[in-house]
């Protein structure tokens, strides 16, 4: 599939050919369009298979339609990582933000961003606080979900989840 051919708002082809994306891998293609549709999703591929795009795809989508997105990942290296992928958006008006420490906090510094990256720990602790900005959300993406059978960060994964939902 084309990226032409995703329904996606004003400026988000233009960044992702300034990438050098033209085409979507098949998973990718099957997935996106549940994923732009706001349809809850696990999408279970390979790592380097693109999943990260999908997820990048759908909160970009929704936050240009005026809504939040948390992204949540495992370790603060990996917040880093989707932290500088997804600054390419910034140019679009995006605000992206991130949190990973363990300073147990509501946050509030982090309602001015329109994507927060944060680790399932700061994820935790905003919710124990109950951040305003977290009735917000219309999107959230839980990477490395496989994670949840893991003896210390799957209780908390798995906590988090529960909650939102």
């Amino acid at each position: 599939m084309r990226i032409e051919e995703l329904d996606l708002p004003k400026g988000v082809l233009e960044v992702l050919k300034g990438q050098g994306l033209e085409e979507l891998y098949p998973p990718q293609a099957e997935a996106i369009g549940p994923a732009l549709a706001g349809k809850n999703l696990v999408l279970a591929l390979p790592t380097a298979s693109g999943k990260s795009l999908v997820a990048y795809l759908a909160a970009v989508k929704k936050v240009l339609a005026g809504g939040r997105a948390l992204y949540i990942v495992p370790l603060r290296a990996l917040a880093s990582e989707k932290l500088e992928d997804l600054r390419a958006f910034e140019k679009l008006g995006i605000r992206i933000g991130v949190s990973t420490g363990d300073y147990d906090s509501p946050g509030e510094f982090l309602q001015r961003y329109d994507i927060v990256v944060a680790t399932s720990e700061k994820a935790d602790s905003l919710l124990r606080h109950r951040a305003g900005w977290l009735n917000e959300l219309s999107l959230i993406v839980a990477d490395e979900v496989h994670l949840i059978g893991d003896p210390e960060r799957g209780p908390t994964l798995e906590v988090i989840i529960s909650r939102f939902r």
